[in-house]
């Protein structure tokens, strides 16, 4: 028995989606579910196939055109010889999966399971994707998502009875410092003068707020207290628009998990500013890391974050209420600062672990 699933999102590629997705994979492995991973990837010229424990990979090339893309994936995966002890087709979210996924369960007469990530339907529900999105939901035997608002949403538009809401999870022990990583960790702290640091990690997008909350910082009573770190890809657009702005800020370059544990222990504050969003890894990795967190009051980051008890949220649309944030976090006491990030490291700990998480996809599928 195994599950053949498709995705967008893998290693080596970057961003939060390839980190759930390995994530997932992995841990479907480690509990004794075979999985054959089909990865769309403009990595590869050619159809590629290799075996991995419990399970294979195969890289589909991309191409210019989606329909020649697809045609051709379709018929190469229904010539794999895997295929007789496939349980399920799986749709990690994104474009190519749930075009493909629900035409492929049917002609392979697999049942469908379809992963809603954040991106893939916000993007998609208001856009002439709209009726593909749709047709995969209606056509899948059972439906993932990690928010709790698109759980619902998704149940309104297709009056689907299995569609579950299953948080993402982590491993806290991985994002504590190592001893050899402290002289970094301190050093990062050096290189901001003085001034606390406002910590946004990703591939920095439009919807992810990063101008709006730029331009809304310049007008913080306190702004000259801190210095905002990007980490991640910034278009040039962007962030030409805000170096003139008049607030400190550092850009780095996209850096790896190991890399990235140095700079949330040296986080004053991490901030999401998204407009709309699934349940960001960054939400996660910032409280396993004992940070401070201001968010949007969003998707699955207001499925983790309860205001003023163990983090902070704000309208995105509004500017007022992400001031009212930082000034609420500025004036709060160093020991109430460290209460509230406690509080949010001991429910991640206990509750959003990755144990729970493939845990809900197991029970649910009954695998």
């Amino acid at each position: 028995m195994s599950l053949l699933f498709i995705t967008q999102h893998y290693y080596p590629s970057k961003g939060g989606m390839a980190e759930s997705c390995d994530r997932l994979i992995r841990n479907f492995r480690k509990s004794g579910v075979a999985v054959h991973i089909i990865h769309f990837t403009n990595r590869r010229k050619k159809f590629h196939t290799e075996a991995a424990v419990y399970g294979s990979y195969s890289a589909v090339p991309v191409n210019n055109s989606e329909e020649f893309t697809l045609n051709l994936a379709s018929q190469f995966i229904e010539g794999l010889p895997i295929l007789k002890d496939v349980k399920y087709v799986v749709a990690f979210g994104g474009y190519l999966p749930l075009s493909l996924g629900p035409i492929l369960s049917k002609y392979i007469a697999k049942p469908l399971i379809t992963f809603i990530r954040g991106n893939d339907f916000d993007e998609a529900i208001f856009s002439k994707r709209r009726e593909m999105l749709l047709y995969a939901l209606k056509n899948s035997e059972f439906i993932f998502t990690v928010t709790k608002e698109k759980r619902d949403k998704i149940k309104k538009l297709t009056a689907h009875s299995k569609v579950y809401f299953t948080p993402n999870g982590i491993d806290t022990k991985l994002w504590k410092p190592a001893i050899s990583q402290l002289p970094q960790v301190e050093a990062l702290k050096e290189s901001s003068a003085g001034k606390k640091r406002i910590v946004i990690v990703g591939q920095l997008k439009a919807k992810k707020g990063i101008l709006e909350f730029s331009k809304t910082f310049a007008n913080f009573s306190y702004k000259d207290a801190y210095e905002i770190w990007l980490i991640g890809d910034v278009e040039d657009s962007v962030k030409n628009h805000i170096e003139t702005l008049p607030i400190q800020v550092q850009f780095f370059s996209f850096v790896n998990k190991n890399e990235l544990i140095a700079y949330y222990h040296a986080a004053d504050i991490v901030l999401i500013p998204s407009f709309y969003d699934g349940m960001p890894n960054v939400l996660l990795e910032a409280g396993a890391s004992k940070n401070v967190i201001i968010a949007s009051k969003i998707g699955g980051i207001q499925d983790v974050i309860e205001h003023q008890k163990d983090g902070f949220l704000f309208n995105p649309l509004k500017p007022a209420s992400l001031l009212e944030a930082l000034t609420h976090v500025h004036r709060a006491t160093a020991e109430k600062k460290e209460g509230i990030a406690n509080a949010l490291f001991e429910k991640i700990e206990k509750e959003y672990t990755e144990e729970k998480e493939i845990r809900n996809y197991l029970k649910n599928l009954e695998l």
